[in-house]
């Protein structure tokens, strides 16, 4: 017996969340308005039962590409498969709501880390807008010690794309990194060597932040740049 995913999905449809949902993701069709711990339990239902269902043909809605995403990243698989299953999937990987989804939900065994790493590191390089946020928000939620965290900040460093999503997702991994580990997070913005938009940004959103001692805001806030 499989799981009647479409169904579920119909039924939890909320008209007044899709137009707001549509609103943060312009330009996205299908939208039903469905909340994302109700996207989530449907997945937990999926892989107890037949998951690969989920696989076959093309999804209908947009909430159904996130089901797919994150039965995807969650399948009792080891991490080759989850990563041939992930290549598959990036092509629905077009608006920043589907790529975090999949990014924060993805499960890897420990001994599997440096694998899942390379692979997430690799995408850096493909110069596609919505791949480069991906290796970014999947190596900013999954690995979190310092050593990782710091190879991040010199990607986010050494690579840009012009898409507001990358840029954007780049200046959340800073900020990010900066709640555990601020001193490698003030030593980029202290360099200079992202690009100002993302700089800018990246200063914006940790003083945003309520972790942050009020001090610090001000004194990041004088590091903001002028874009050229």
């Amino acid at each position: 017996m499989t799981v009647d995913f479409r169904g579920m999905l119909r039924e939890a449809a909320e008209p007044d969340l899709a137009e707001f949902s549509s609103k943060l993701t312009p330009g996205k069709q299908g939208i039903m308005g469905v909340r994302v711990p109700v996207i989530r339990n449907i997945a937990r239902q999926v892989v107890k039962d037949g998951w690969e269902q989920i696989l076959d043909g093309e999804p209908e809605s947009f909430e159904e590409e996130m089901l797919r995403g994150v039965v995807i990243a969650t399948a009792p698989v080891a991490a080759e498969e989850r990563i041939r299953l992930t290549e598959d999937f990036l092509g629905y990987v077009d608006n920043w709501a589907t790529c975090d989804i999949f990014c924060n939900s993805w499960k890897f065994r420990k001994g599997e880390s440096d694998l899942v790493w390379d692979y997430f590191s690799s995408l850096i390089d493909s110069g596609q807008e919505y791949r480069m946020r991906v290796s970014i928000i999947a190596r900013m939620s999954l690995f979190k010690d310092e050593e990782h965290c710091r190879i991040l900040l010199e990607d986010i460093a050494t690579h840009d794309n012009p898409g507001y999503y990358y840029r954007m997702g780049a200046a959340w991994a800073v900020s990010m990194v900066y709640v555990d580990h601020p001193g490698i997070a003030e030593d980029l913005i202290r360099s200079g060597r992202m690009e100002a938009w993302t700089h800018n940004k990246s200063i914006q959103k940790i003083r945003e932040s309520r972790r942050v001692p009020k001090e610090k805001k001000e004194e990041l806030g004088a590091l903001r740049r002028t874009a050229p």
